[in-house]
C-alpha cells in the first residue's frame, strides 16, 4: 500500500474551532449511518468504479481502469526514469524504452504505479467530484491487476468531507429565559464592585478578625491523603450573607497565622441536591492576614481612570453596558439549548484524522498553563485517561458544532463578513464588560486567532437563525444552583484588561457556600 498526495477540492477550517461545550437533551432519532454503506456506480470513457461510504468519513473506490490510462501512466514512468539515468551511447533521456525498462524494472514499476494512480484518481473526481477533508489530505491505494492490454483495477481509499444532515427547525423548542432586570440596585452594586476593583487595602494587625473585615485564608481538604489545596490566599468578605455558615463560624475570632480545623459542609437551608452536591469534608482553615478597603469615590477622577470624561458619563455608559450585558447573558442560555439541540438531534460521523488533530491542539494548549500541568502531575493513570477522554469529546462537539453552524450559513444564505469579527473595547470600562478570548487587535497577525474569532462568528449566527425560527415554552421548574465556596473576586479588568465584567462577579450579592 503506497500514499500519494491530491488537490482538496474543498478546503476545511476546523483546527481552529473552538466553542463551548453542551449538556444533551431528548434524543431525536435521526443518523446518516443509514447511508454509510450506500455504494454508487461511475464511469467515463477511461474508468469505472464503485463508490463507497464508510465509517469515521472514509471514501473507497473500486476502479477499473481502460488500457489506455495503463499505457500513459507507463510512459511517464518511462519518461520520468530516462531523465536521471545513463546508459552507455545514449545521453540522458534519449535511451530507447526497452532499454531503460529491461535495465531499471523496480523503478519504472514504482514511478508506473504512482502515474497510474494519479491519472486513474484524476479520472474518477472528474466523474464523482467527492470532495477531499484538506488540501493535504492522504489518498490510499492499492494495484490489484495492471497491464498495458487489459488495464487495471485499483483500489482507493481516502477521507472527505462529512455528510451534515438537513436541520428541521419545526422540532425546535427553546425554555423561555428571564432577561435579568437592570435596575438601580444593580447599577449601584457593579459600581461598589469597580470601588472594590480601585481600592487601596489597609492590612490589619494586632486583633482577632471580625464582621465586616475581608480575611485571607487557605483551606486544606484533610480528610484526603495527601491533604489538598482547596483555597490559597482566597479574600472574602467576613459576612453571614457573602460567607457559608461553617467558613463565617471558624474565622471570626480568628487572629493572623493561627489554623482552625472543621467541616465544610452546606448550609441547614440548602436543598437536598445543594448537600448532594457539596457532601462534608473535613477541612484546616488557615488565616494569613486581615484587611479593610479603602474605597474611591465615584467622582469625576474615577471615571477618567476607565476611560470616561466625568461621572455622568461613567453612570450612563455603565447602564448602557449592563443592559447590553443582561441581553448577552439571555441570548447565551438560548445559544446554549440551541447547542444543545444541535448536538442531540444530529449525529453524523467525523473523520478521524480530524478529531485527532483537534485532541492533540487542545491538549497542546492545555500542557502551556503551569497549573494544569501540576494537575497532570498529580493523577494516575485512570485520571489521566479520563482527562483525555473528556478533552475528544470536546473536541467532537466543538467540530460538530462548526460542521452544523456552516451547513446552517450556507443552506440559509446568510451573510458573514471580516468586518464583524473584531469588535474592539475603547475603554477600560468596556473591556470589564467584554469576553475577547476571540477577538483580536488590528495590529495582530496571529492567523489563528483570526479563525477562531471567524468560526465564533459562524456559529454564533448560525445559533441566532434558529433561535429566530424556535417556539419558545414555559422554563421547566429548576431547583437552586448549588452555592459555591469560591473566593470573593475583584472586577475583572485593570486599566486595558479584556475580561467580563465585575458585574457578574458573586462577591457584591450572592452568598458564598
Amino acid at each position: 500500500m503506497t500514499v500519494c498526495g491530491c488537490s482538496s477540492v474543498v478546503e476545511h477550517h476546523v483546527a481552529n474551532v473552538r466553542v463551548v461545550s453542551s449538556n444533551l437533551i431528548t434524543r431525536f432519532l435521526f443518523c446518516i449511518r443509514d447511508f454509510m454503506d450506500e455504494k454508487k456506480e461511475f464511469s467515463s470513457k477511461h474508468v469505472t468504479f464503485t463508490m463507497e461510504r464508510k465509517p469515521e468519513c472514509l471514501v473507497e473506490y473500486k476502479v477499473k481502469v481502460a488500457p489506455e490510462i495503463v499505457k500513459q501512466a507507463r510512459r511517464e514512468a518511462l519518461r520520468a526514469v530516462s531523465k536521471e539515468i545513463s546508459l552507455p551511447g545514449f545521453r540522458k533521456g534519449r535511451a530507447p524504452d526497452h532499454l531503460i525498462a529491461k535495465k531499471f524494472p523496480q523503478p519504472v514499476e514504482e514511478r508506473s504505479q504512482k502515474a497510474l494512480a494519479d491519472v486513474t484518481f484524476r479520472e474518477c473526481q472528474k466523474v464523482a467530484q467527492t470532495p477531499l477533508l484538506s488540501n493535504d489530505s492522504q489518498i490510499s491505494f492499492n494495484v490489484e491487476k495492471q497491464s498495458v492490454e487489459e488495464g487495471a483495477e485499483m483500489t482507493y481509499s481516502f477521507e472527505t468531507e462529512p455528510l451534515v444532515p438537513e436541520i428541521d427547525t419545526s422540532k425546535l423548542e427553546l425554555e423561555e429565559v428571564k432577561r435579568d432586570d437592570v435596575d438601580e440596585k444593580k447599577l449601584k452594586a457593579t459600581l461598589h464592585d469597580i470601588q472594590m476593583f480601585f481600592a487601596e487595602w489597609e492590612k490589619i494587625s494586632g486583633r482577632a478578625a471580625k464582621v465586616g473585615d475581608h480575611a485571607l485564608i487557605d483551606v486544606d481538604i484533610i480528610d484526603e491523603d495527601p491533604p489538598k489545596k482547596a483555597l490559597i490566599k482566597a479574600r472574602f468578605e467576613i459576612s453571614k450573607e457573602k460567607m457559608a455558615k461553617w467558613m463565617f463560624d471558624l474565622v471570626v475570632g480568628m487572629k493572623i497565622g493561627e489554623s482552625k480545623e472543621g467541616t465544610s459542609e452546606a448550609d441547614k437551608d440548602a436543598t437536598k441536591e445543594e448537600k448532594a452536591a457539596t457532601p462534608p469534608k473535613k477541612i484546616r482553615l488557615s488565616l494569613h492576614g486581615i484587611e479593610k478597603p479603602k474605597l474611591p469615590e465615584l467622582d469625576d477622577a474615577l471615571a477618567q481612570k476607565l476611560g470616561t470624561k466625568n461621572a455622568k458619563e461613567m453612570h450612563e455608559n455603565l447602564q448602557k453596558l449592563l443592559n447590553k450585558q443582561a441581553d448577552d447573558l439571555q441570548k447565551r442560555s438560548y445559544r446554549e439549548q440551541i447547542n444543545n439541540f444541535l448536538l442531540d438531534h444530529y449525529a453524523f460521523d467525523l473523520p478521524k484524522s480530524l478529531l485527532t488533530k483537534e485532541t492533540q491542539f487542545r491538549i497542546k494548549q492545555l500542557i502551556a498553563d503551569s497549573s494544569f500541568q501540576q494537575k497532570m502531575m498529580g493523577m494516575d493513570e485512570e485520571e489521566r485517561k479520563k482527562t483525555i477522554h473528556e478533552i475528544e469529546e470536546q473536541g467532537s462537539r466543538a467540530v460538530r458544532l462548526f460542521y452544523l453552524s456552516k451547513k446552517i450559513i450556507q443552506d440559509q444564505k446568510i451573510q458573514i463578513s471580516p468586518s464583524e469579527v473584531h469588535q474592539g473595547v475603547k475603554t477600560p470600562l468596556e473591556a470589564m464588560f467584554s469576553d475577547q478570548s476571540d477577538l483580536y487587535t488590528s495590529n495582530e497577525q496571529s492567523q489563528e486567532q483570526k479563525a477562531i474569532a471567524m468560526s465564533r462568528l459562524i456559529l454564533s449566527k448560525a445559533e441566532d437563525f434558529l433561535i429566530s425560527k424556535a417556539k419558545v415554552v414555559p422554563p421547566k421548574a429548576k431547583r437552586p444552583a448549588a452555592k459555591s465556596a469560591a473566593p470573593e473576586k475583584k472586577p475583572a479588568a485593570k486599566k486595558t484588561a479584556a475580561k467580563k465584567a465585575p458585574a457578574k462577579k458573586k462577591t457584591a450579592t450572592k452568598k458564598k457556600a
